[in-house]
């Protein structure tokens, strides 16, 4: 098992002046002899277009990811269960052109671009998969 630790998600935890400025990932997950990396854990519909991304929330995670130089992945589960996953590394959405749905300003990655998981695998050889050099 490796070591990991849940980052309590309640408003009054973040510094005042950080309120509103940074989100929280979920979870940070230590990577023995590599560091640390964080995750934040979504319900995530798959459409035809791709996984869609609040705008608002990814520019709170990138100042997280900034202020404390950690890699931030996002952990995209369906909301219907099964065991079918799909990691998304924060700056992959970089280059992602700014959409809109719903009158809401959203990033939206090709379902391609994403890394499958399968949610049976140990987190060693999905993470292993994730950084794979190809």
């Amino acid at each position: 098992m490796l070591p990991h630790i849940y980052v309590e998600q309640s408003p009054m935890s973040v510094p005042v002046p950080l309120r509103g400025y940074i989100k929280r990932p979920d979870y940070i997950v230590g990577i023995p002899h590599v560091g640390m990396v964080a995750f934040d854990v979504k319900a995530k519909t798959l459409y035809p277009e791709g996984l869609v991304f609040d705008l608002d929330e990814i520019r709170k995670l990138r100042a997280f990811a900034r202020m404390f130089r950690i890699t931030i992945y996002f952990a995209c589960l369906d909301p219907e269960g099964g065991y079918l996953a799909y990691w998304v590394r924060l700056d992959q959405l970089d280059g992602v052109p700014l959409q809109h749905m719903a009158r809401k300003a959203v990033l939206v990655l090709p379902l391609d671009q994403a890394q499958p998981v399968d949610m049976r695998a140990s987190f060693y050889e999905a993470f292993l998969d994730a950084v794979a050099l190809v």
